[in-house]
């Protein structure tokens, strides 16, 4: 099975918590059919990317990184590179990239999906990034800085939603209701 066809499969078995994400769910299922090369940051319109939202072992707190570029307090993710086996598995790799952190998969289905424009920058137009996200635990709790972030820290999941922006409100209320 092709990275496509499980991706597509995913998409099609997830069941949106709104009517926003039911709309992103239709618009990544029109978009994985139409892009030449999905997973590609070369798509200029619009690519698919991979997100987590890190939790503790107690699911008490959340791992939220400062993104440099867009200065907003986000779950770790980013793009899918072609040695990804899978969506998940590049979710899992950006966990590690930008936080130090192992971690496992909550569940194999993702816990919520997100279309999001990227405002243009010097060295990109802008562009939509089309969100898997997927709840994962966390094996430790020791944090390591990327060049990515100018920082990185545990939140209690209560306050996260108000670090960040609406997006991540939607992602913690779409994991709070599974």
């Amino acid at each position: 099975m092709t990275r496509e066809d499980h991706l597509h499969d995913l998409l099609d078995a997830h069941a949106p918590a709104d009517e926003k994400e039911a709309a992103d769910r239709t618009a990544m299922l029109q978009f994985l059919a139409s892009l030449p090369a999905p997973f590609s940051a070369t798509q200029e319109k619009a690519h698919f990317t991979a997100s987590a939202l890190v939790v503790d072992e107690p699911a008490t707190r959340t791992c939220l990184v400062l993104h440099r570029k867009l200065g907003l307090w986000l779950q770790p993710g980013g793009h899918i590179e072609t040695a990804d086996r899978s969506i998940e598995h590049a979710a899992l790799r950006e966990v590690h990239e930008e936080t130090g952190l192992d971690a496992q998969l909550a569940s194999a289905a993702p816990v919520h999906l997100d279309v999001h424009e990227i405002p243009q920058r010097p060295d990109a137009p802008a562009h939509l990034h089309l969100d898997v996200r997927f709840l994962v635990v966390a094996a430790g709790d020791e944090l390591t800085l990327s060049e990515e972030s100018t920082d990185v820290r545990w939140w209690p999941l209560d306050e996260a939603a108000q670090a960040g922006d609406e997006s991540l409100a939607r992602l913690l209320a779409a994991a709070r209701s599974r």
